[in-house]
């Protein structure tokens, strides 16, 4: 049984009731609570905390990290759901929505011939218990003409050549030789059901893929295999007493035989059962599939593409979310430089006017003091008419500053109040 509570609900529990068993009330393990917390930025009492609270000697408590995102404000504990990143919660809502979008699109029913009718095998029984029969696991035809898509792949795998254990390894498939037949039918329809839902497959560097473009996942088929102490045949044995025998005859003569090895140590034994693995993370989704006493790959076919499918669409949303947040991160920085540049101009446009001002008040105080100088002495001194003189030139200098021509040329030359102003930001001023 699941329960929902806030961030500060369930901060506030975990101070106050020992996480052991907090865990044990919900009915899940005291580490995945503590996850939980961890992955929603919850701090959790550390090592000693309690055992200072029960000694009443004064612990040290971590206060609650502070954040508005609406994806930590609810927290699920307990029950089937899976607890995602919630920092992720958009790329694996969106990679759901297209997974549902798919299915809900008219799909191709495979055609008799393509698929084996399940045959009716018992199952195991045990004394007195009544017989049972069940459903072996579905596998496809021989495929006469794969997708297209495939045709390289096909090519390679019926060119490869078996190790000595009969395994043929290539980039993304490792199997025996003797399943050459069935990769190739499960990867023909594959490559159907993929693309009924938009994605192609094909082959890299780098392995096996799917894509999306841009978006691409790497995925490989492996056959399951065991490593066995290998047991000579007599032939490797009669192979190897006729050397020793050579070897003891040289020796006997001053002669020396480099060794050699007729057979292997171990060997690899495959088990015809398969696995299909997408080398890709997102968060909550399945990434491998095996076959099992009850399924084969082929009997959940649908449920790979699907989750192929998932993937992509999650990197997908990641990507688009990268990006718009680095356009909004440019977006931001194109308005915080034209703030800095505006908050720059401004600054000039009070120094320009302060300058006005002083240059008014400069030449009003010039003109009382010059209207005024013939009045101080009948016959002034050469020093006094000199500084007249000179006060009149500056009057006129100062008169020329403030006259609107030169005014104009001044505040166009400094660009202060431009007809098109470069510098606005129609979303205003930042806070």
């Amino acid at each position: 049984m699941s329960r929902t509570f806030s961030r500060q609900e369930l901060y506030d529990l975990v101070w106050s009731t020992p996480i052991v068993q907090l865990a044990e009330r919900f009915g899940t393990s005291d580490r995945g609570l503590a996850k939980t917390c961890e992955r929603f930025h919850i701090a959790v009492p550390g090592r000693g905390y309690w055992a200072k609270v029960d000694a009443g000697q004064p612990a040290t408590k971590t206060p609650l990290w502070k954040t508005d995102n609406p994806a930590y404000q609810i927290i699920e504990i307990g029950g089937a759901r899976h607890q995602g990143n919630p920092q992720l919660a958009f790329a694996a809502e969106a990679a759901h929505e297209a997974v549902l979008a798919a299915r809900q699109e008219p799909v191709a029913k495979l055609k008799r011939h393509e698929v084996r009718k399940a045959a009716v095998e018992p199952s195991v029984m045990t004394k007195g218990d009544p017989e049972v029969e069940t459903l072996a696991p579905v596998t496809f035809e021989l495929v006469k003409r794969p997708h297209a898509t495939i045709m390289g792949i096909v090519l390679e795998l019926r060119n490869a050549i078996p190790d000595r254990d009969g395994g043929i390894s290539m980039k993304g498939i490792r199997i025996h030789e003797g399943s050459r037949v069935r990769i190739i039918a499960f990867l023909h329809h594959l490559a159907l059901a993929l693309e009924l839902r938009s994605v192609s497959i094909g082959q890299s560097e780098s392995g096996l893929r799917a894509e999306i473009l841009p978006e691409v996942v790497r995925f490989e088929i492996l056959e399951g295999r065991t490593l066995e102490k290998h047991e000579p045949t007599p032939s490797e044995l009669r192979k190897e007493m006729d050397y020793q025998r050579r070897r003891d005859l040289a020796n006997r003569r001053g002669q020396w035989l480099p060794p050699e090895h007729f057979y292997p140590e171990y060997d690899y034994h495959y088990s015809s059962k398969l696995s299909f693995e997408v080398h890709n993370w997102a968060d909550g989704a399945r990434k491998k599939w095996s076959d099992g006493k009850r399924q084969t790959l082929e009997g959940v076919l649908d449920s790979i593409a699907d989750g192929v499918l998932y993937h992509l669409h999650f990197d997908k949303a990641r990507r688009e979310k990268r990006e718009e947040d680095e356009r909004r991160w440019q977006h931001m920085a194109r308005r915080r430089e034209l703030q800095k540049r505006r908050n720059e101009r401004e600054q000039k446009r009070i120094h320009f006017l302060a300058e006005l001002a002083a240059y008014q008040r400069e030449a009003a105080n010039l003109k009382v003091t010059i209207a005024n100088a013939s009045a101080v002495l009948a016959q002034p001194e050469p020093e006094y008419l000199r500084m007249i003189d000179w006060a009149k030139d500056r009057l006129a200098y100062l008169e020329a500053q403030n006259a609107v021509d030169s005014l104009a040329a001044n505040l166009k030359s400094q660009n202060l109040f431009p007809e098109n102003d470069d510098l606005f930001d129609p979303e205003g001023d930042l806070s």
